[in-house]
């Protein structure tokens, strides 16, 4: 392995410093030709000019011994790819029409691939959702709903399936840090909640079963933004008093600033949940998050859960009825998305068959491109370059247009995922989509497939065994040949096949958005306004201090 390496790291010396060598070996061949004329000048009486003749003649040709010793390095592959990646350059910029309609063309379709794989990447395939399930009540397929503080307990206190579990109560609480008080979205969490998810703080601490219990000193866990806007830096923010609802609470931590929501739950604090005494199997309306043990399945949490409810439901029976309802586990993944998995899916597969309708647009220009090159590649066959030469050359290429597209494309996707986030549709954490090296890879990825795809047909043509005689064909009867005309036909018929399901799916949402909008509501809402009020429980507890507000 050293040795391979050892060889490795003198080739690629040997390629840095190859106009040395090329320098070195030219001072060495003219200084042998020199000294051979200067001997047959001597010894024969030769005059100089037939002497370097003579000299020449005897040394073999000086191309031969050059060409030896750039094989002799072990990098002429990587020297014949540099020239091909200049005269791929060249090339593009001696046809500045069909480079800026190429780079164009692949730059939209990478670029909003790239885009919606961001989105994809940190939506669906987030890997926190990974062995996170959230727990509901469920008494039929369709009816699902919160935990109570007796199922949470119960659930801390006796299930088998779980390393972690914790409970959430979030809504809208009034929020006051030093300013004018406003309304904010709160998450009231156990320690639990946050060991489930993997998430802790950056500064300062997180939230501990100390806190939970009822009486303890109010604390808070608050979001980097929110630590910004409240207190100017987040490094200021621990120690610091908060008003929620009336109640004093002081910041124990701040939340890494890429965290904007937790299992689907926007908030900008996240006070501690404290859990009195239950009195009855109500009221429901906590979100309990669990995390699989190691060895642990969803199914095998279903039947923990399911063996737990039949437990505890003698003990409550008085407050709650319902025998079939069971305690029930779900994918986190599927719980928070639902129906938006399939939107975005569905949106994946659209951008998909944009990128291949790129791809071919590319493919059929550069079929027109190529065939008009045919009288060149066959030039180059006759004066002796090998079919893989040749191959190498026009792959490479394509795979510079296809790069040149890619960096273009990423440009356009950073402007793509910008505005995704911005108008389109609500997704959890979409938000914190970001383009960051994997979807920088994605588009690589994209664009290698891209050039080898529109190099396919320069392959095709270089495996035809009669190029030598389309120099006597002429140039214009290169291009006009059936095999070629079949493959522009193809790729038109491509393009066709893969707009007509993007035209019809637009088509089909068009008129759904303007059947809704004309949809008559019974009454005329333009005149008619709506206000929210949300008043703190501890200043206004009951029914009759709300109303007399």
């Amino acid at each position: 392995m050293s040795h391979w390496l050892r060889r490795l790291t003198r080739r690629f010396r040997a390629f840095g410093h190859r106009e040395i060598l090329d320098r070195e070996l030219a001072d060495e061949v003219r200084l042998h030709i020199q000294l051979e004329a200067e001997d047959l000048m001597r010894t024969r009486g030769l005059a100089p000019e037939e002497a370097r003749r003579q000299a020449l003649i005897r040394f073999g040709g000086v191309d031969r011994f050059t060409e030896a010793h750039h094989d002799a390095r072990g990098v002429r592959w990587l020297e014949e790819l540099l020239q091909d990646f200049r005269y791929a350059v060249r090339g593009l910029l001696h046809s500045p029409g069909f480079s800026i309609s190429a780079v164009s063309i692949l730059a939209l379709g990478i670029g909003a691939s790239t885009a919606v794989f961001s989105a994809v990447n940190t939506v669906l395939l987030d890997p926190n959702y990974d062995h996170l399930v959230r727990i509901y009540q469920q008494n039929s397929p369709t009816n699902l709903w919160t935990l109570s503080t007796v199922d949470f307990r119960a659930i801390e206190a006796q299930q088998r399936s779980f390393s972690a579990v914790g409970a959430l109560r979030s809504g809208e609480v009034a929020l006051s840090a030093g300013g004018e008080p406003r309304r904010a979205q709160s998450g009231w969490a156990t320690a639990g909640f946050f060991r489930a998810l993997g998430v802790g703080p950056v500064l300062g601490r997180g939230i501990e079963p100390s806190d939970e219990i009822v009486g303890a000193p109010p604390v808070a866990v608050i979001g980097y933004r929110f630590a910004v806007q409240a207190f100017g830096d987040d490094t200021n923010a621990v120690g610091r008093s908060i008003t929620i609802d009336g109640v004093v609470h002081v910041v124990i931590g701040v939340l890494p600033a890429d965290i904007n929501e937790l299992a689907g739950r926007g908030a900008q604090i996240w006070p501690a949940l404290q859990l009195r005494r239950p009195e009855r199997r109500g009221p429901f309306g906590l979100l309990v998050i669990g995390r699989l043990a190691q060895n642990a399945t969803v199914e095998s949490a279903k039947q923990d859960l399911a063996g737990l409810s039949e437990r505890i439901f003698p003990e409550w029976a008085a407050s709650f009825q319902d025998r079939s309802a069971r305690l029930t586990p779900y994918a986190l993944r599927t719980a928070v998305l639902g129906a938006s998995g399939q939107m975005l899916g569905l949106f994946s597969a659209a951008v998909a068959l944009v990128l291949l309708i790129a791809v071919a647009n590319v493919a059929s220009l550069m079929l027109v491109r190529v065939t008009g090159r045919g009288r060149e590649i066959a030039l180059r066959t006759v004066l002796g370059a090998t079919r893989g030469r040749l191959l190498r050359l026009l792959v490479t290429e394509s795979l510079t247009l296809a790069a040149v597209g890619a960096l273009a494309g990423i440009a356009v996707g950073s402007l793509a995922l910008r505005a995704l986030v911005a108008i389109g549709p609500h997704l959890p954490r979409l938000n914190e989509a970001r383009l960051d090296g994997r979807a920088v890879a994605f588009a690589a990825g994209l664009a290698l497939l891209a050039g080898l795809v529109m190099g396919a047909y320069p392959v095709m043509f270089l495996l035809r065994r009669d190029l030598a005689p389309r120099l006597r064909e002429g140039e214009r009867t290169v291009g006009a040949g059936r095999r070629t005309q079949l493959i522009r036909g193809g790729f038109v018929v491509a393009e066709f096949a893969l707009s007509l399901p993007l035209l019809a799916g637009a088509g089909l949402l068009l008129n759904s958005f303007l059947r809704l909008s004309r949809v008559d509501p019974g009454f005329d809402f333009r005149p008619i306004l709506t206000v929210r009020v949300s008043l703190p429980s501890t200043r206004y507890p009951g029914d009759s201090a709300i109303s007399e507000y």
